[in-house]
């Protein structure tokens, strides 16, 4: 596709997006907004791939040559701009989005007080909050997260590697669901627990804080590993190392720390609530904590 077949597209897009999609289902709601902004420029991209995948890097962005993706993400971008300003001022939305910005202050606190005490008493999600649905949730994450990483690691340059716009959605979808089943718990801050949920919440955070420390030392000595082998096998000068490593392979690195870096407090969460509706459900069943 050409640059301005690519424009067209984003155009339609984003027409719909702000015509429709946004007032119908996000409204005033800045989070929701947010969300379906994602959502509606990954599935552009998705959309987009299969058409451009393996095109040259001969895109023109104002005053440079680059690759289409990068091309369709920028120009997706400044399109978005007016679009974007115009709608938060008709609506008045711009305090909110102030807010919200105030608000993103820490990795442990990204979910509001009002946001927490609404999930606290919801019975909405509550079909996700049973133990064959949360322990769903733990395998499905992390079967995605590892066999994406594998997939990504394994995948040439070929149109196959446009795949990875889709494993990037469903980790958004997991991390999502993950945190409505534990009800933003791990998200929450000290003001919006009592103090059972507190002890909780910061217990899960040591587990998962283990839990990286070992998954880091793992890394960190499987490059210290590398370095060594190429030292005394491939007659390296013990200094200058090289890590042929393809734009899917980075991504498959990038997302698995992200993913569980993001997803592994609510991961550990949904275990042992899932262990203790077995508990209740059946009183002989002993599992050991996460």
């Amino acid at each position: 596709m050409s640059e301005l077949s690519i424009v067209a597209f984003n155009l339609i897009a984003l027409a719909t997006a702000y015509l429709y999609i946004y007032p119908k289902f996000g409204g005033n709601d800045v989070k929701r907004l947010a969300w379906l902004d994602i959502a509606v420029g990954g599935i552009a991209l998705l959309v987009l791939a299969p058409f451009n995948w393996g095109s040259p890097r001969d895109y023109t962005f104002i005053d440079f040559d680059t690759s289409w993706w990068i091309f369709a993400i920028l120009t997706y971008a400044l399109l978005e701009l007016p679009l974007f300003y115009f709608y938060v001022k008709a609506r008045g939305l711009g305090a909110e989005y102030r807010n919200l910005l105030k608000s993103s202050v820490g990795i442990t606190d990204v979910a509001s007080e009002k946001s927490v005490r609404k999930q606290l008493s919801d019975t909405k999600w509550d079909g996700l909050r049973t133990r064959g649905a949360l322990r769903f949730l733990v395998f499905g994450a992390n079967i995605t997260m590892i066999a994406g990483t594998i997939f990504l690691f394994r995948v040439g340059d070929n149109r196959w590697a446009s795949l990875l716009i889709l494993y990037i959605i469903a980790l958004f979808v997991f991390w999502f669901l993950l945190r409505t089943a534990v009800r933003l718990i791990p998200d929450a801050p000290d003001r919006a627990l009592d103090e059972r949920l507190i002890q909780e919440r910061n217990s899960v955070y040591h587990r998962a804080y283990q839990y990286l420390v070992g998954v880091s030392a793992v890394l960190a000595g499987a490059l210290l590993g590398y370095a060594i082998a190429e030292d005394l096998f491939n007659s390296s000068d013990g200094f200058n190392y090289t890590l042929p490593l393809t734009w899917p392979q980075i991504n498959a690195i990038f997302w698995l720390v992200f993913g569980y870096g993001y997803m592994l407090p609510s991961l550990i969460m949904a275990w042992r609530e899932s262990a203790r509706l077995t508990n209740v459900q059946d009183p002989s069943f002993d599992e050991g904590r996460i």
